[in-house]
């Protein structure tokens, strides 16, 4: 997608889709934090534009507040809320949508908004207000969502994940990137955008699918061992012309998270507009469809459990944690049928006299595969 020039303007398909699965985590993940005693959580929309579209729609950043705002009843904790966007114009727009707001939103939700400042420097400002209190920050989501690939250096992105309650939700523009790949003048800028030079391995590949997965598998790799995120997925967006429009990727080292995250993804109806799909594994595509590819997934559990036994729950993490799937997913249309095959190609080990056969409501449950 091309930057947009005016203050405002229309909502694109991809973008309503990708505010779709933003709305839909918060909705959660507020709540959820705001019952674990935390006494402050934190949002911060990096690139946050005027908040309203030419028709009315709602911008990221009042997603975001109104999320936080149907759940207000539930939040005890201070919320604060940082919405970073550069160019000024936009931002006056966006400060005189909350100030619309300001009678609807608690005391104890502040909600901010930087015009004139780069995401960088707001972002920092806010971790260093922290460190100099010698404090972590609180629970922070951070969406950064720009239209191309400056101003978010993988070193700030770094710093957010260094902390373990804090996470990240980055849109990944592939087509600008592969685009500018190679322009002599974006060096620096895609140095400091992958926060390595890498990257410069995919200039001289092929064909535009060899760079499209050697700069995915980067960045991600980048999230795991750099940024040490503890679970990092990448989801793919494709548009009606089956052609990848760009990539989400969601580093948490929340499990909760990131069951929370799955479940956004898999609830969003593309409407035939996208194709969203868990590209984390290449070898391992997994388009979010109302019915779950269980073709998919049964073998993945097969390979790994094969010939051992293990806790129900040691199922629900790996395929939470290592594949698309959801935990919802793995009970009634793997773990039941193989156990009610014939021959049985699962056993339950030591179950309880009152257990019902093909179903684990006890995470401890040992179950051994054939």
């Amino acid at each position: 997608m091309t930057a947009p020039r005016t203050t405002i303007w229309d909502l694109e398909a991809h973008s309503r889709a990708k505010h779709d699965i933003l709305g839909r985590y918060l909705q959660s993940w507020v709540p959820i934090l705001a019952q674990g005693g935390f006494p402050e959580l934190a949002y911060i929309d990096g690139f946050a534009g005027p908040g309203r579209y030419s028709k009315g729609e709602d911008g990221s950043p009042i997603i975001a507040l109104k999320a936080a705002l149907e759940n207000a009843d539930r939040i005890g904790s201070k919320v604060t809320f940082l919405f970073v966007e550069e160019r000024e114009d936009r931002a006056a727009t966006l400060q005189d949508i909350v100030d619309e707001m300001r009678t609807e939103i608690p005391t104890r939700f502040t909600v901010k908004v930087e015009g004139g400042r780069t995401f960088e420097q707001a972002a920092r400002a806010f971790l260093m207000q922290y460190t100099e209190q010698g404090t972590p920050p609180p629970p922070t989501f951070a969406f950064i969502d720009p239209f191309g690939w400056t101003g978010i250096p993988f070193s700030l992105v770094e710093a957010i994940l260094s902390y373990r309650s804090c996470e990240v939700l980055v849109t990944f523009m592939y087509e600008e990137i592969n685009r500018f790949i190679g322009h002599p003048d974006q060096a620096g800028n895609f140095d400091s955008f992958f926060g390595t030079t890498e990257w410069r391995t995919a200039i001289a590949l092929a064909t535009s699918r060899d760079r499209n997965r050697y700069l995915h598998n980067l960045y991600l790799n980048q999230l795991r061992q750099s940024a040490k995120a503890q679970y990092a997925r990448s989801f793919e967006m494709r548009n009606d012309r089956d052609v990848a429009d760009y990539y989400l990727f969601y580093a948490t080292n929340s499990m909760l998270g990131l069951k929370k995250m799955k479940e956004s993804m898999w609830r969003v109806d593309p409407s035939g507009e996208f194709t969203f799909s868990d590209v984390t594994d290449p070898r391992q595509l997994v388009l979010f469809a109302k019915e779950p590819q269980f073709d998919i997934l049964r073998p993945r559990i097969v390979e790994r459990f094969r010939g051992r036994e293990v806790m129900v729950r040691d199922v629900e993490e790996f395929v939470v944690a290592e594949t698309a799937f959801r935990e919802t997913h793995y009970k009634r249309q793997v773990l039941r049928q193989m156990e009610l095959a014939t021959p049985p190609l699962l056993f339950p080990v030591d179950p309880p006299p009152n257990r019902a056969p093909g179903t684990y409501p006890d995470p401890k449950q040992r179950i051994r595969f054939a």
